[in-house]
């Protein structure tokens, strides 16, 4: 992996597949790197696990594909010549099989609109508790950059809160309002909208989620 001139090798972001559609590549390039632009920033490489749910090999071995499904999404994962050993599990010799779990660092590419992933480094993943893990670290970023609510479609503020109270409650409306940056009207509305639909419910002044 080569990388321009000057400066450390810039970190692979972690990202769910879904975030992917949200962004645009950059017009210009930087060192021969072309990034890409997501709501919460500009990068060059990402970093997905998902579950591997197609798997295929030309007949010389030239060029190869997987697909891997994070729960949000899916995305392919291409190689060519000498790269195609990057897609292989070391312990079988073979391309990383359907059913799988991957973590895949790689550049973002585009054919014919359709985004896919050019792989630096992949590795198996044996415990399927990784995958709540990295969801957990992906929030934890959602949290810092705290995209407002007026910038989020409704399902992701939904999603966010739930999640929140999921992984830190019980939580006070001024506590989450304060780690999200949200105006309290906002959150006080939401948290009604989610405890008529029964999912959270509110006990000693603070929302819980109903697991």
């Amino acid at each position: 992996e080569m990388y321009g001139t000057g400066g450390p090798p810039e970190p692979a972001h972690k990202v769910r597949v879904r975030e992917l559609g949200e962004g645009e590549f950059e017009e210009i390039s930087l060192n021969q790197v072309r990034y890409f632009r997501l709501p919460w920033g500009s990068i060059s490489k990402v970093r997905i696990m998902g579950i591997v749910i197609s798997s295929w090999k030309n007949e010389d071995g030239s060029f190869a594909r997987l697909e891997i499904h994070d729960g949000t999404g899916s995305i392919q994962v291409k190689a060519w010549d000498e790269d195609v050993s990057k897609m292989t599990d070391p312990a079988t010799g073979e391309l990383y099989e359907i059913g799988v779990i991957v973590d895949v660092i790689g550049r973002i590419r585009c054919w014919r609109e359709s985004l896919y992933l050019y792989p630096i480094l992949m590795s198996r993943v044996r415990d399927p508790n990784m995958l709540l893990l990295r969801e957990l670290e992906i929030l934890r970023r959602a949290l810092r950059y705290k995209i407002p609510p007026s910038q989020t479609p409704e399902f992701l503020v939904d999603g966010t809160l739930i999640k929140l109270l999921k992984e830190l409650g019980p939580l006070s409306i001024d506590e989450i309002a304060d780690l999200l940056k949200w105006n309290l009207d906002v959150v006080s509305r939401k948290l009604e909208e989610l405890r008529d639909l029964g999912l959270i419910y509110k006990e000693d002044g603070k929302y819980v989620y109903i697991g």
